[in-house]
């Protein structure tokens, strides 16, 4: 009996295992030509930005680089966010593209859930928000940056690093 128990038990687990980890997939065809194409796949856009936030960059790299793609091309042309770029970001990131398109998602996320809201602060801090949870996961080089943040953001005086790294040009 206790066998049977034990091994229900191990089955059980491991298809509850596989189905959380497949349960995001990377939507596959896709087309952005007109304003609805890109309205149409919002919420899996947001679903994309939540399981790169929540899967460390080093796992399941084949669907990372997928997402990464399908949120590269949404964002490149939605009319409805248009994501800034501050040279910080680009130091912070360095070669890490997880990072950089953490970035992206964070400030594609709260424009989409908060479409009128258009502060470069709070906009920014979205972005390396995520970039900051990203980097937490790990699967990701350390970099003096990306501490060094962490350690402003510990102190909560991200706001005030934000605004001497933001160009208002």
């Amino acid at each position: 009996m206790k066998r049977f128990l034990l091994l229900a038990l191990l089955i059980g687990s491991a298809s509850y295992s596989a189905s959380a980890q497949s349960a995001f997939d990377v939507p596959a065809q896709y087309s952005f030509s007109k304003p609805d194409d890109y309205a149409q796949v919002e919420p899996q856009v947001l679903s994309t930005i939540n399981w790169l936030e929540e899967t460390p960059a080093n796992q399941d790299v084949t669907r990372r680089q997928q997402a990464h793609r399908f949120l590269l091309a949404w964002a490149s042309g939605s009319p409805k966010v248009s994501i800034g770029l501050q040279p910080y970001v680009g130091e912070l990131a360095g070669k890490n593209t997880a990072l950089l398109i953490a970035y992206m998602g964070g400030w594609t996320r709260y424009s989409l859930q908060h479409p009128g809201d258009k502060d470069a602060l709070t906009l920014n801090t979205e972005g390396v928000k995520s970039m900051l949870k990203v980097y937490d996961l790990g699967g990701i080089d350390k970099s003096k940056g990306m501490e060094n943040l962490r350690a402003v953001a510990a102190k909560g005086e991200l706001d005030s690093w934000l605004r001497s790294k933001i160009s208002t040009k």
